[in-house]
């Protein structure tokens, strides 16, 4: 080899390690861990319901039955009661996504229900996700935690899958407010781990390119009225920032609060085809939960990621049932006076891919 040769090779090794250097040091999306603290909002009932419908007036045009609101106990006399449930939905779902079980959950042990819309989400505009961020649902999730808190007593937060995760966070932050959980198909990691990408050096531009094909907005057929198929890569940039930022070991062990968790996991083949059993299940072990007050329950007929909608799922019915046991049996809550026990069993499938 003459020194010329040597001298292009010297060369081609720089701007082969310069390269190197220009990828490694890209922009990444970066895991969030950050707290959120609950706002202020008003306690008398018709100030309460209607700073709510402000907010939600606030956020633009929304897509029918999204909004934000409180179920009243009693809806001819709203006042606290002794226990409120908060329900926390998932990706690009609405409220909806938990009806009826959480309705009749609430109507069962005499509760307040705050049905929550999280950032970004029930609009009916196909971008609305751009600027979404883990900062931003969690704040969201905080909000509802408040107004749960404003209405009730106690506070029992309903998650299902995204807003499972937001619950989890809220309990191990917020201790004092969170009187139990309960975790439908609870986003710990999506199945696949399909965001790690958005991790990597210019793992955002490689997502717009591949996955997006070079747009800002994914646009699938949305399946049914309460979920949405517009999702703007801001959305799977926060779900990134907060399964890696919050869904940490450190993180479960600071969940004290009684816990249920629900799942669908037949076999390896016929499981949960939007997060990560096996992580759900690592969670769980890992809570700092004492045994006695934890639950988890395998719903293999349920056939579906949502695995309390009878709009998705074989297993609502058994959902609503296992959910009303465990409230009752483990968190202690009675029932209302003249309820009807058997209201789980009247939830039948209407839709089932």
């Amino acid at each position: 080899m003459n020194g010329r040769q040597v001298r292009w090779r010297w060369v081609g090794l720089a701007l082969l390690g310069a390269l190197a250097c220009v990828f490694a040091a890209g922009p990444r999306v970066r895991p969030w861990v950050g707290d959120v603290v609950l706002p202020d909002v008003p306690r008398d009932p018709a100030a309460l319901d209607a700073w709510i419908a402000a907010g939600e007036r606030r956020a633009g045009a929304l897509r029918p039955d999204t909004e934000a609101r409180i179920v009243w106990a009693d809806p001819a006399h709203p006042a606290r009661t002794a226990c409120t449930m908060v329900y926390l939905h998932g990706f690009t779902a609405s409220q909806g996504e938990g009806f009826p079980v959480h309705r009749d959950l609430a109507r069962l042990f005499g509760c307040n229900l705050y049905l929550s819309r999280l950032p970004g989400h029930g609009l009916r505009a196909p971008d609305a996700m751009r600027g979404l961020s883990a900062a931003r649902l969690m704040q969201g999730a905080a909000t509802a935690l408040a107004v749960g808190r404003a209405i009730g007593d106690r506070v029992i937060v309903i998650g299902t899958s995204t807003g499972g995760a937001l619950a989890l966070a809220l309990a191990a932050q917020q201790p004092q407010a969170v009187s139990a959980l309960v975790l439908w198909s609870p986003l710990v990691r999506e199945r696949g781990s399909q965001l790690d990408p958005l991790l990597w050096p210019w793992g955002r531009s490689l997502m717009w390119l591949v996955h997006n094909q070079g747009r800002d907005v994914t646009h699938e057929p949305a399946v049914g009225p309460i979920w949405t198929g517009d999702v703007h890569l801001d959305g799977y940039v926060a779900l990134a920032e907060l399964t890696r930022g919050l869904m940490t070991d450190d993180l479960f062990g600071q969940v004290t609060a009684p816990v249920f968790m629900g799942y669908y996991d037949r076999d390896p083949d016929h499981q949960d085809p939007t997060v990560s059993v096996a992580a759900m299940l690592r969670m769980y072990d890992r809570l700092g939960t004492p045994a006695a007050l934890r639950r988890r329950v395998d719903f293999p007929d349920a056939g579906a990621h949502v695995i309390a909608s009878p709009l998705r799922s074989h297993a609502a019915a058994a959902v609503c049932r296992a959910t009303r046991d465990y409230l009752r049996d483990v968190v202690g809550l009675p029932y209302a006076p003249g309820a009807d026990v058997g209201v789980c069993d009247m939830i039948r499938p209407d839709v089932v891919p």
